[in-house]
């Protein structure tokens, strides 16, 4: 009798295991704990341009979305064929750094982040007046501006001095935003990514689409649509020189 009731106890606790495991799954599932999300873009308003047609102007062709609906016209991927826009997750989490050179779609555009890199940035479609920058660095937020909405006609491509961890950021109508959400007033997020693939270069592409109104829609348009940049990144020749030593003595060891 005793070891019947022992085996009941077991059978027990196995059940309660099994209830813990599905309902953290469940958990984890969920879209309000999903470890990345992207950032709702919205149809823009009257004449203004959409992502695809913003894309169109800067790359030629006709950019039309695949991949995952995000609605409103919005697609995980964009491509005229030869050039593909990927965009990237958008969540402020742990998981919110992405490096400027490796980084991909399946990173979190909140905190950028390299090593010996040469980074430079272009101001490509301004909707508004408006200047670009970054934070020099670190977690701070002290704003250093690169450009403004009159090098988008100018043509302007500036070279960025960066090391480590740091912030890019924006300054529309008298507001300062960052790409990491939780650091503006609103703690929305004011920047979505695409990662730019296909063009002839060796460089790692990236474009930052922003936001320039402060809340949530109906206050803001929400449409990331109002001053876009391409920053360009690839490793100093120092830095690949040391992947080249690296991949050399690689080469060696499997040879010993």
């Amino acid at each position: 009798m005793k070891r019947e009731e022992e085996e009941q106890v077991v059978r027990r606790r196995e059940g309660c295991f099994i209830v813990v495991a599905v309902l953290l799954f469940i958990w984890s599932c969920s879209p309000v704990f999903a470890a990345w999300s992207y950032t709702e873009v919205r149809e823009p308003p009257g004449v203004e341009l959409s992502h695809s047609e913003i894309l169109d102007d800067i790359y030629g062709g006709t950019f039309t979305g695949s991949g995952t609906d995000l609605g409103y016209g919005h697609w995980t991927e964009f491509s005229n064929g030869t050039v593909t826009a990927l965009r990237v997750f958008d969540t402020d989490d742990l998981t919110e750094i992405i490096h400027i050179v490796t980084g991909d779609e399946g990173n979190v555009d909140q905190v950028w982040t390299d090593g010996l890199t040469s980074v430079t940035a272009q101001a490509k479609y301004a909707a508004h007046d408006q200047s670009f920058g970054w934070n020099g660095g670190g977690s701070g937020t002290d704003y250093y501006q690169l450009l403004t909405h009159d090098d988008v006609s100018l043509g302007t491509v500036v070279p960025i001095s960066i090391s480590g961890d740091f912030l890019w950021g924006t300054k529309p109508n008298g507001d300062e935003y960052w790409s990491k959400d939780s650091y503006n007033d609103d703690e929305l997020d004011h920047m979505v990514t695409y990662k730019v693939e296909g063009l002839e270069t060796d460089w790692t592409v990236w474009l930052l689409f922003w936001e320039d109104l402060t809340g949530s829609y109906p206050s803001s348009d929400r449409d990331f649509n109002d001053f876009v940049i391409e920053v360009r990144a690839i490793p100093e020749p120092a830095s690949m020189l040391l992947f080249g030593l690296g991949g050399l003595a690689l080469l060696r060891k499997r040879k010993a």
